[in-house]
C-alpha cells in the first residue's frame, strides 16, 4: 500500500558532509521538491514506522504551506510586490494608449476650475458639476474599456506564456493549478474575471457597485487567513501562486 502524500526524509543518498534532506512524496511517486530538514519540524518517529515505512514530517516544508504535490507557497507581501510591479506597468502602458482621452479629461477638469474659480470671485454660484460629469462622461468610459482590454491581454498572455506576469517574474513567483502544475487558458480566463472584472467593470454599477468593490477588497486581502493561501480568484479557477526562488 503507498504511503500518504508528505514530507519524507529523502530516500537519496546524501552528498558527504551535507545536512539531511525531506522528498516530498505525492502519494505514488517522489517529486523533486525538497527541504532541509529542520528538527523542530522533525516528527518524533521521523524513519520509523510500524511496518517499516517512513513517517511524514509533522508540519510540512519547516512549516510552511506548500501545494499537494509539495511546491511552495508565495507568501501575502510578495503578492502584493508583485502586483504593485504590475500596475506599475500596465500604468504606463494604459496612459500611452489613451492619452488622448486622459487628457480630454484633464482639460475639463482645468477648465472647470477656471469657471468655478472665477465665479468664486465675483460672488457667483459654483458652475454644475452634472455638467463637467457629461461632459467627460464618454472619454471616463474609454479609458476604463482601454485599461480592461490591456489588463486582459497582459494577464492572458504573460500566464500563458511564462505562468508569471512581470510583477510575479520579479519576485519569483509562478501561477499554477493547486493539483498540477499545469495552468490551462480556462484557469487563466476565470481566474481575470474574477480578480479583475467583477471589481473593475461592474463595481461601477450604480447601487451594486459598492458590493463588487467590497469583494474586490475581500479577494486580495483572502491569503492572509486561507490556509491554502488562495485568494477568492484562485478558489474560483482552482490555482495557487507558487515561489520557484
Amino acid at each position: 500500500m503507498s504511503a500518504p502524500a508528505g514530507w519524507y526524509p529523502d530516500p537519496q543518498t546524501p552528498v558527504p558532509g551535507a545536512p539531511p534532506q525531506q522528498r516530498y512524496w505525492d502519494g505514488q511517486a517522489w517529486t523533486e521538491h525538497v527541504a532541509p530538514v529542520n528538527p523542530a519540524y522533525e516528527h518524533p518517529a521521523a524513519g520509523q514506522a510500524s511496518h517499516g515505512a517512513q513517517q511524514p514530517y509533522a508540519h510540512g516544508y519547516a512549516g510552511l504551506a506548500t501545494t499537494p504535490d509539495g511546491a511552495p507557497l508565495a507568501g501575502w507581501w510578495h503578492r502584493v510586490g508583485a502586483y504593485l510591479i504590475d500596475l506599475v506597468v500596465l500604468g504606463l502602458v494604459i496612459t500611452a494608449l489613451a492619452f488622448p482621452f486622459i487628457r480630454d479629461v484633464l482639460t475639463a477638469f482645468r477648465e472647470y476650475l477656471d469657471v468655478a474659480m472665477t465665479a468664486a470671485q465675483n460672488g457667483q454660484p459654483a458652475p454644475s458639476t452634472a455638467a463637467l460629469t457629461e461632459k467627460i462622461a464618454g472619454s471616463t468610459l474609454v479609458i476604463g474599456v482601454i485599461g480592461l482590454a490591456v489588463n486582459l491581454v497582459y494577464t492572458v498572455c504573460f500566464l500563458l506564456w511564462k505562468q508569471a506576469t512581470p510583477g510575479k517574474l520579479a519576485v519569483g513567483l509562478r501561477v499554477r493549478l493547486r493539483e498540477r502544475p499545469e495552468l490551462p487558458l480556462t484557469s487563466i480566463c476565470l481566474r481575470w474575471l474574477v480578480q479583475t472584472f467583477l471589481p473593475g467593470a461592474l463595481g461601477k454599477i450604480p447601487l451594486v457597485g459598492a458590493l463588487f468593490s467590497l469583494f474586490g477588497f475581500l479577494d486580495d486581502l483572502w491569503p492572509l487567513w486561507d490556509s491554502k493561501k488562495q485568494a477568492l480568484h484562485d478558489k474560483a479557477a482552482k490555482t495557487n501562486v507558487v515561489r520557484v526562488r
